[in-house]
């Protein structure tokens, strides 16, 4: 890892703490925000130890434009803009695709970031450029129909995946292993399950198909514990 990552890594933190602080109240205290930072630093990790480019090109699906939803991708975006390189976001919903630009170029002057209004999959079909690093976080998980969010996001995966360089890395939020106690809260009720799949979330086809060799990707990273909220980590190898 070269001293410049190392350094935006930490700024990047830093910022995104700072911005939530101010736009959440007793953000310390704020299960999601808290679970966003500890992603951070799992990200960070394995950044450190297998990022291997001079520059970040980023793109993710699901755009940062709700603060509500804890905003990882503002963490990824003061990161490209700390230690070089672009971003890209994508989403079906254009007022969402309107307030992230808004977000990031209040933030992030001269910041090379654009979003696009359209379906994901098409996009990462015929990417703006090639990225070294994907964050797949569209379409959101429903407890009890898990599969058309899971599908999409092997469908994303299908069309990013051939592009990317040896190296690059993909990783893909909302997912829990085996025997955690998930609570789904709803507007008026909450709900606790107990997950029976080795693993739950919008990332479990490709997570199964990586493991079983089926892929150029590996997985990495040691963070694969019941109970988190976690993103999975898999790595180009060829």
């Amino acid at each position: 890892m070269t001293d410049k990552l190392l350094i935006s890594l930490n700024h990047a933190e830093m910022e995104y703490k700072n911005f939530m602080s101010r736009h959440v109240q007793d953000y310390e205290n704020s299960f999601l925000v808290q679970n966003r930072v500890n992603q951070i630093q799992t990200f960070k990790n394995l950044i450190s130890e297998h990022f291997n480019f001079d520059e970040l090109n980023i793109i993710e699906t699901g755009v940062s434009g709700n603060v509500g939803y804890g905003l990882f991708g503002f963490f990824l975006g003061s990161l490209v803009h700390s230690f070089g390189g672009r971003m890209a976001s994508v989403d079906t919903d254009c007022t969402s695709c309107e307030q992230s630009e808004k977000i990031f170029n209040e933030n992030f002057h001269g910041i090379n970031y654009k979003t696009y209004c359209m379906d994901s999959i098409e996009f990462l079909k015929r990417p703006p450029f090639i990225p070294n690093i994907v964050h797949l976080d569209s379409y959101d998980l429903d407890l009890f129909n898990p599969f058309p969010s899971t599908l999409h996001h092997w469908k994303e995966f299908e069309s990013i995946q051939s592009l990317m360089p040896k190296g690059g890395i993909i990783l893909i939020d909302d997912n829990w292993m085996k025997d955690t106690n998930l609570q789904w809260v709803y507007p008026n009720s909450e709900i606790w399950k107990k997950i029976e799949y080795p693993i739950f979330g919008k990332g479990a086809n490709i997570y199964n198909e990586v493991l079983s060799n089926r892929t150029d990707f590996e997985l990495i990273g040691d963070h694969y514990l019941v109970g988190n909220n976690i993103k999975i980590y898999i790595k180009k190898i060829n």
